[in-house]
């Protein structure tokens, strides 16, 4: 149904300009003034597409892309955050080639945060060894055949990594008339030095009001135009460039 008032909307304007440019060339009775008019409505749903792209294909040159300004070596571990809820009963486990991974978490709101570092130790060490069932990868599986397991500990916020890795989405700089952005989805800050490591940046664009118009309809799609895609940045490949562990394993 929402498919078909598409198409009827189409045919529409393509028959409303047919009968203004008629209008326009025969009032004026000149080719150029049946140009213009042709030109006006072709530009009406398509000018900001006309405009947008080359200034969409120029940022996505010069801005998109993995920017790693900085990057620390001998890297053992660091910092995700704060956790939503999703660790409360699997805790995150430690990047590849990484001996820990650190958080934090309050289980009021009221209460202040509890800062956690989850470590990979020799299982026959402790018994305090927490059991996650299926790990999450081949990876993990075969630390688990060698011997490892995790444990969790909770450390004072000075004993955090001075290294976080956090995924959210950041605007920095918007382009309002042609409906564009500029945006970071992930970081690695130096937390001390309260300094952007690294960052991805994409180029955010809804292609024209039309397509953002048709976007906005409930109909599953998205119309926006995202250069990098989420989906195509290796994340760990990221942090590794950035936070040098000291033997990255394969």
């Amino acid at each position: 149904m929402i498919g078909l008032m598409i198409i009827l909307l189409v045919f529409a304007y393509i028959a409303l300009s047919i009968v203004i440019v008629s209008k326009v060339y025969k009032k004026y009775a000149t080719k150029k003034s049946k140009y213009i008019a042709i030109a006006i409505m072709v530009l009406i749903p398509t000018w900001d597409i006309v405009l947008g792209y080359p200034i969409y294909k120029l940022l996505c040159w010069t801005s998109a892309g993995v920017h790693i300004y900085k990057t620390v070596d001998n890297v053992e571990g660091f910092y995700v955050g704060k956790d939503s809820g999703r660790y409360s009963k699997i805790p995150p486990l430690p990047y590849k080639g990484y001996t820990f991974i650190e958080y934090k978490r309050k289980q009021e709101s009221k209460e202040p945060y509890r800062y956690y570092r989850i470590s990979w130790v020799d299982a026959n060490m402790t018994e305090n060894c927490i059991q996650i069932g299926n790990a999450s990868s081949k990876y993990n599986l075969n630390f688990y055949k060698q011997g490892k397991c995790i444990v969790k500990k909770e450390i004072p916020e000075s004993e955090v990594s001075p290294w976080e890795y956090t995924a959210a989405f950041k605007t920095t700089m918007k382009l309002l008339l042609l409906d564009m952005k500029i945006e970071s989805s992930m970081y690695i800050f130096d937390i001390s030095k309260k300094e952007v490591l690294s960052e991805v940046v994409s180029v955010v664009w809804k292609g024209g009001w039309v397509y953002g118009f048709l976007g906005s309809i409930p109909v599953g799609n998205n119309w926006k135009i995202r250069t990098p895609k989420i989906r195509d940045i290796n994340i760990n490949e990221f942090i590794y460039k950035t936070l040098k562990t000291k033997k990255e394993e394969k």
